[in-house]
């Protein structure tokens, strides 16, 4: 499974360098609940959840453009880490109310791994992010993910679960 990721991450790259428009960015999140607060399973404020994205946009607008990436979450767990893997695209949309503000909505499906399962999962991404300058912007992220792990681990029947995570951007 990990070797199509791989083919499916180095053909994704050729495709973007060749088509690409706009930068390469890459992304670094943290979930906002886990940094701040916690959950009720014994996870503490500071536990590490980190989702990183590599995008590359495929098409350009005026005021707008079409990206894809890949994505990676970890989560130190306290019932065991666990590991999204999900490619994905989206359109993002430029100086939405302010200038160098943009909004983006994103689709993705992956895999999750924790356990010692291996489960399908699809996602939904909101994303706000100010562009400081060409190289930096604050990003803010709400998704909405299939934690299809939950269902195998605690026969959850609710596991479309939200939550924010909050980082930044590197513009190439």
């Amino acid at each position: 499974m990990q070797l199509r990721v791989l083919i499916l991450f180095l053909l994704l790259l050729k495709i973007s360098i060749f088509f690409s428009q706009e930068t390469i960015s890459i992304s670094i999140h943290h979930d906002t609940k886990f940094l701040f607060i916690g959950d009720e399973r014994g996870n503490h404020a500071g536990t590490t959840d980190i989702l990183i994205k590599l995008e590359f946009p495929v098409k350009k607008f005026k005021k707008a453009y079409l990206t894809v990436f890949p994505s990676f979450e970890f989560a130190d767990l306290h019932s065991g880490a666990l590991k999204r893997y999900s490619l994905g695209a989206g359109y993002t949309q430029k100086d939405i109310f302010l200038k160098k503000l943009y909004l983006g909505v994103y689709g993705d499906y992956g895999f999750i791994k924790r356990m010692g399962y291996n489960t399908n999962s699809f996602g939904l991404h909101f994303e706000l992010f100010y562009r400081i300058n060409n190289r930096f912007s604050l990003s803010y992220i709400h998704q909405i993910i299939e934690r299809s792990d939950l269902k195998n681990l605690y026969n959850e029947t609710n596991y479309f679960k939200p939550s924010s995570f909050v980082g930044f951007k590197i513009h190439f």
